[in-house]
């Protein structure tokens, strides 16, 4: 009786525990929904404007706002949750030193163009229209053959529409 007593008691505890993280998770999740919010009236373009400062990106002669991911936090985070952009907006990664950026779609919600800048702002790799993963078993890894100090995402079918090309000169404002 006693034993029985004993599992019952340790079975209680391990759903109380259970309980406990569930309602921190929620209680975490409740936080971020409370921070995101609508960037533009205009569109879905959700992201948390209290972690990302704002540049301006112009690449052939068409300004792009982009949110700038520099940081570890921020650049593992990217765009994952957001439910869409305009062709305006972007997301800009700003590395310390360059190197050969792998990127993923991991828990994206729309079609991206990624495109890799080295040092001197020329685009050296351009992936289109990449699809976002259906699971992260089977999630391509993306990556420029040279090395990147920059990498900028935008919504898929830009880079076609405005005509970017490897070698084309982009312009970052204020940085």
């Amino acid at each position: 009786m006693k034993t029985v007593g004993l599992v019952i008691l340790v079975g209680i505890s391990i759903a109380t525990i259970i309980l406990v993280l569930i309602q921190s998770s929620v209680a975490s999740a409740n936080h971020v929904v409370i921070n995101i919010v609508k960037y533009n009236g205009e569109n879905d373009f959700l992201v948390k404007l209290s972690q990302y400062r704002n540049l301006t990106v112009t690449i052939n002669r068409y300004n792009i706002s982009a949110f700038v991911a520099d940081s570890d936090d921020k650049r593992s985070k990217g765009l994952s949750g957001v439910e869409n952009m305009s062709e305006n907006q972007g997301m800009l990664f700003i590395f310390n030193y360059p190197s050969k950026q792998g990127f993923w779609m991991k828990e994206m919600m729309f079609p991206l163009d990624i495109i890799w800048l080295d040092s001197n702002y020329s685009v050296i790799h351009i992936e289109k229209k990449l699809q976002p993963c259906m699971s992260v078993l089977f999630c391509s890894v993306y990556s420029p053959s040279s090395d990147a100090k920059y990498v900028l995402e935008t919504i898929s079918g830009f880079t076609d529409l405005h005509s970017v090309n490897e070698g084309d000169k982009i312009k970052i404002n204020s940085y």
